[in-house]
């Protein structure tokens, strides 16, 4: 005779089907199929009551789970509370809440609540005062649109060294981690270069090589020898512009001003530790990703390089106009941020 609940459903069919020709006793279904009587019961009650004769589970199998609906939160609670903090240490604070996790299990809850690591954006440190600027520029130029912009000569300088290689991982096997091809080479001083450059809605200006560290007399010569003839190239008929320049001393030194004042260059004013603003920063982006594909092992081979990217890139002009038609969503993302770090 079988025990009890190990009949299978196609014995509990022909139990079932028997029972329903009511010709059949308990007994004689029970001899016939070779089943116990009390299985046979068991059957006729179920069909009596109506019910399934196989009913789904009313609770849950197996080992309960470790997070409950109120150790989420708290484990929400403590990521919100502290971005920064390892597996190790939400372990210890959920430990102390009484929540005992392993971390395995900690990173698969945080994967499922959408808490992903990631490397954090490096943004500059904004102060009250500085957002509060940043926020009334923003206010002051929003209602400018897309011609404006176009209008606008964007310049900034930017820096480019060799041996740029930033990877923070590599694929290697055991015994392979002093590998030539596994390393990251590195130098005391590494060979940098500066560069000056200025971009409008006409496309890229010229490129100008900065002797050293920038300062207000070479600053006069680069917008005498390489601001002022593309300013010309760009809007031969008298054209209106704009020239945008940071906040950095050797653009706002008096006899710079004055330079400016003298041939007639507006200025357009530009709050502090706004690069996010600029769109002539995501055009260095692109061009510093360009040089790092390259092996350059001294300051010629980088020269050549920067220019080459410069003046014969196919997505340069792509970039730069795509860059400068964002102003507008640029100050939208400001004045939502409140002055603060936007996503450009």
């Amino acid at each position: 005779m079988g025990k009890k609940g190990d009949l299978s459903p196609r014995k509990k069919a022909e139990v079932k089907a028997l029972l329903n020709t009511k010709t059949f006793s308990n007994r004689e279904i029970s001899r016939r199929l070779k089943v116990s009587e009390a299985s046979v019961r068991r059957i006729k009650k179920v069909i009596e009551s109506g019910e399934e004769l196989s009913p789904k589970r009313k609770k849950r199998c197996g080992r309960k789970p470790i997070f409950t609906p109120r150790s989420e939160r708290c484990l929400k609670k403590i990521c919100l509370e502290n971005r920064f903090a390892t597996t190790k240490v939400i372990k210890s604070q959920l430990q102390d809440a009484s929540v005992n996790a392993s971390e395995r299990t900690i990173r698969i809850k945080l994967k499922e609540l959408d808490f992903k690591a990631c490397r954090p954006a490096k943004k500059p440190k904004l102060t009250a005062a500085m957002k509060t600027k940043r926020l009334k520029w923003a206010k002051q130029w929003q209602d400018q649109d897309v011609n404006f912009w176009r209008s606008v000569c964007f310049s900034d300088e930017s820096t480019f060294e060799i041996l740029q290689n930033k990877a923070q991982y590599v694929r290697r096997r055991p015994g392979e981690k002093f590998r030539p091809d596994c390393v990251v080479t590195t130098v005391k001083h590494p060979t940098k270069v500066m560069i000056w450059s200025v971009i409008s809605g006409k496309g890229t200006g010229r490129l100008y090589v900065v002797k050293g560290i920038m300062r207000q007399d070479q600053y006069k010569d680069v917008l005498e020898n390489r601001l002022i003839p593309q300013l010309r190239e760009w809007f031969p008929n008298g054209e209106p512009f704009i020239f945008m320049q940071d906040g950095a001393p050797c653009h706002t030194a008096r006899s710079v001003k004055a330079f400016l004042a003298e041939n007639n260059i507006p200025l357009l004013d530009w709050p502090g530790n706004s690069p996010d603003m600029n769109p002539i920063e995501n055009v260095w982006e692109l061009m510093k990703r360009e040089v790092a594909k390259d092996v350059i092992t001294n300051k010629t081979q980088l020269l050549e390089k920067i220019i080459h990217v410069w003046n014969h890139h196919p997505q340069m002009q792509e970039t730069v106009q795509s860059c400068i038609d964002s102003m507008p969503r640029r100050i939208k993302a400001l004045i939502a941020a409140k002055g603060g770090s936007t996503k450009y």
